[in-house]
């Protein structure tokens, strides 16, 4: 039987230990998008989410598919949608969390972002919410890395990283790579170029996308945002609309 993907077990409870704290009962349905090599997915899967995940990266989507055991199948699907039309389900599919993992946003045009925000908010069920995790600023800036190395079923992806203090702005390199036995096969590549933002300027882009900003935490344990902290985790919900 073909296995998923397995992330860091102690990021997935983290993540759950979220979601239960704000209210996210198992069972709830939850959009993943852009849901990248599909760890997190699956994670949440396997603790009795519902998982709709979407990603423009075609090939990881593929592998994904073809990995999802019997046992997962009813909890867990994986689409592909384009970037501009990204998250893709139709409208009437709507959810009770939006999860967007692993700076969804600041990675193109500003009015890209916007654009993708306000298409979030048409796939939100009535309560729901959108939790937005970012990469922070201040910690690449004190800790730069420039290679990174993850293994999800059976497809390798190998990250190559240049950080700029002074502009913000983030490079990525992405090279993924089949295992075959003993070797590997090149599938396919693809890069970014990040802007990752001061948590001010994140809440400004939720505002244009359509969302207010109700909460802003150095890591999913709900810790204060500091320069040690990796990520900013923010917590968002459709704004008020003026008549």
């Amino acid at each position: 039987m073909p296995s998923g993907p397995r992330g860091p077990a102690g990021e997935a409870d983290e993540i759950a230990a979220f979601l239960a704290t704000a209210g996210v009962a198992r069972g709830a349905r939850i959009l993943d998008a852009p849901c990248g090599i599909g760890r997190r997915a699956f994670a949440l899967a396997e603790r009795g989410y519902r998982v709709t995940a979407v990603d423009p990266n075609e090939v990881a989507i593929g592998a994904l598919r073809a990995r999802v055991p019997a046992e997962l199948a009813a909890h867990l699907e994986f689409r592909h949608a384009s970037h501009e039309t990204l998250p893709g389900p139709p409208v009437s599919d709507t959810f009770d969390l939006i999860l967007c993992l692993d700076h969804a946003v600041g990675r193109g045009l500003p009015e890209e972002d916007t654009a993708f925000l306000e298409r979030l908010r048409g796939h939100l069920a009535p309560g729901g919410f959108l939790v937005l995790d970012l990469l922070q600023r201040d910690f690449f800036a004190s800790r730069p890395r420039p290679f990174a190395y993850h293994v999800v079923a059976g497809l390798e992806q190998h990250e190559f990283r240049t950080f700029n203090p002074i502009t913000g702005a983030l490079d990525l390199t992405w090279k993924f790579y089949q295992q075959e036995g003993k070797d590997l096969r090149f599938r396919g590549s693809s890069s970014a170029h990040l802007r990752l933002l001061a948590p001010h300027e994140a809440r400004q882009l939720l505002q244009e996308g359509g969302w207010h900003l109700e909460a802003v935490y150095g890591g999913w344990g709900r810790e204060a945002v500091s320069p040690d902290r990796r990520k900013l985790i923010l917590v968002a919900r459709p704004a008020a609309r003026v008549k």
